[in-house]
């Protein structure tokens, strides 16, 4: 397990290779997504920070704190990277490099959208009270039956 903070410079630094820029929502998501897949493929977490169910959509509470000062704007890596810690194991690395791949299309907004629509974690967790954690598990069935949806639809 890692720290929010490596996956999001993961995505940082994929970001920065492509020329692109990441405001702190995407970051968020991004970061939220590639934790749900990797509890759906592996059967274990990939960061070890809490997410909790805010009014709009998960929200990693350690990664947003360091963001947040960055508002709509964009993520400065520079900034982003004094958090960076040991990094990724290689294996680990390519998954989120196949995240990116696959999500890097979206904005802010709209991944924001995909995580807290109905049956998702976000919305069986989310009662309108702070600091709501959504559960692993729940994280982890949710992203098991995509999955499961994805293969049984072939793609």
């Amino acid at each position: 397990m890692y720290n929010s903070l490596d996956v999001a410079n993961e995505f940082m630094d994929l970001a920065v290779q492509e020329g692109a820029t990441l405001e702190p929502m995407k970051l968020l998501k991004l970061t939220y997504i590639a934790h749900g897949w990797y509890l759906g493929f592996k059967d274990k977490a990939l960061i070890n920070d809490s997410v909790q169910a805010w009014k709009y959509g998960p929200v990693i509470p350690v990664l947003y704190d360091v963001i947040r000062r960055f508002g709509s704007g964009n993520v400065d890596p520079v900034i982003l990277s004094m958090w960076k810690g040991k990094g990724l194991e290689k294996d680990d690395s390519n998954f989120i490099k196949i995240i990116w791949k696959n999500y890097k299309k979206f904005n802010g907004l709209e991944l924001s959208s995909k995580t807290h629509q109905t049956d998702t974690p976000w919305d069986k967790t989310y009662d309108g009270t702070f600091n709501k954690v959504i559960p692993n598990e729940l994280i982890k069935e949710y992203y098991k039956e995509l999955i499961h949806d994805q293969r049984k639809s072939g793609q």
